[in-house]
């Protein structure tokens, strides 16, 4: 009889010592979250467990547990294996020396001497078990994480967790459910049906803090009550809500504040086409205090304050001569041609934001009233 998804993710996990948990290029705080929830579950099971994102945590994700043994780059090299067969003649001694340009083995016997025929040289297997991938459409989407690691990610078995419909099930096992919001629900069941028990203080507050985010604290549209019951249930198993909220919600930056006070005042609407879009100028920054970073913060309050509309834009000029564009376009419309069309650079982000898919170009220099007149039509024109 078949396994459930569920019974063959445990028997992996079962299975396994070293468990490696990696996550798309820049993740979403869901999946931040998830994986560090991962990682101290799987620590109570006595597991050797490494979490791997390209970059470090954001400033006010710190607070969770954990989140300082992140690391930026895999360190899962082969070893060079040497064998020497013992069974006629016995080892007596072992020794080596290295220069600048070579290592040499010495290995005496103890009444013979070892000839070339009596070691053999192979390579051993890659030191990693099992790999989790939280939040990923794809191999690709974890960047230089596979780029530089092929041979690990196809020799190693690897089970895919994620919420999006467009995954590309990459996964010797995939556990993908489009009809939740967060990756943070899928893992939250999953581990409960594991053995619940496990799930302390720590590991509830951080699957919280993943579904929180996925859902803009249950204000996204599309929350389903799914959500809200599994985050009743972590909150029942000690989940740290006020801490979240204070952390998340409590800790916008001053100049972010500025710069979205003067994004509002420059607000334009186009109702007929669902447009709308701000223009900054490198002014705009200085009086902030703001600089290019903030940007998609900015966008997110957008995003988030804002409802109906197919493109939300933000035209910026951070610093003089310096001219970026940053785009979120509902995930219905036609994201990957609006890309194409706004010309060469143009890069559509990993991870969206609230059902928008992000899209970022940067440009040369041009004065920013001639570059919102070339490219409003181009905007508006997308939107069927």
């Amino acid at each position: 009889m078949e396994l459930s998804i569920d019974r063959q993710i445990f028997e992996l996990i079962k299975k396994s010592n070293k468990i490696l948990v990696v996550l798309p290029k820049n993740p979403e705080a869901d999946s931040l979250a998830s994986a560090l929830a991962l990682r101290l579950f799987l620590l109570k099971l006595q597991k050797d467990v490494s979490v791997v994102s390209s970059g470090p945590p954001p400033k006010n994700m710190e607070f969770l547990p954990g989140s300082d043994v992140l690391q930026n780059q895999l360190s899962a090299r082969k070893s060079l294996v040497v064998t020497v067969d013992t069974s006629q003649k016995k080892l007596d001694e072992i020794s080596y020396q290295t220069s600048e340009a070579k290592a040499q083995i010495f290995l005496k016997a103890k009444d013979q001497e070892f000839a070339p025929e009596d070691v053999s040289f192979t390579t051993e297997k890659f030191p990693v078990d099992l790999i989790f991938s939280l939040g990923a459409r794809s191999l690709e989407e974890l960047g230089e994480l596979y780029e530089q690691n092929t041979d690990l990610f196809f020799e190693t078995p690897k089970i895919n967790l994620d919420n999006r419909a467009d995954n590309e099930y990459f996964g010797q096992i995939n556990l993908v459910d489009i009809t939740v919001n967060s990756t943070a629900e899928i893992l939250a069941d999953l581990l409960q049906k594991y053995e619940e028990q496990l799930l302390d203080q720590d590991i509830a507050t951080c699957l919280l803090l993943g579904i929180i985010s996925a859902t803009r604290s249950f204000q996204h549209v599309q929350t389903t009550p799914k959500s809200f019951i599994k985050a009743s249930e972590l909150v029942a198993l000690g989940a740290r809500q006020q801490e979240i909220i204070k952390h998340i919600y409590k800790t916008k930056s001053l100049p972010l504040l500025k710069l979205w006070g003067r994004s509002l005042a420059r607000m334009k609407i186009f109702e007929q086409e669902k447009v709308v879009y701000s223009v900054l100028s490198a002014a705009d920054f200085e009086k902030a205090g703001a600089g290019p970073q903030d940007l998609l913060p900015v966008l997110a309050e957008f995003i988030d304050n804002v409802s109906g509309y197919n493109i939300i834009a933000l035209l910026a000029e951070p610093f003089q001569n310096q001219e970026s564009l940053i785009l979120a376009i509902s995930e219905q419309a036609p994201v990957r041609k609006l890309a194409e069309n706004l010309g060469p650079g143009a890069k559509i982000l990993n991870q969206p934001i609230s059902g928008y898919k992000i899209i970022e170009q940067n440009f040369e220099a041009e004065a920013l009233e001639n570059l919102e007149a070339r490219l409003l039509p181009i905007i508006k024109d997308q939107i069927v």
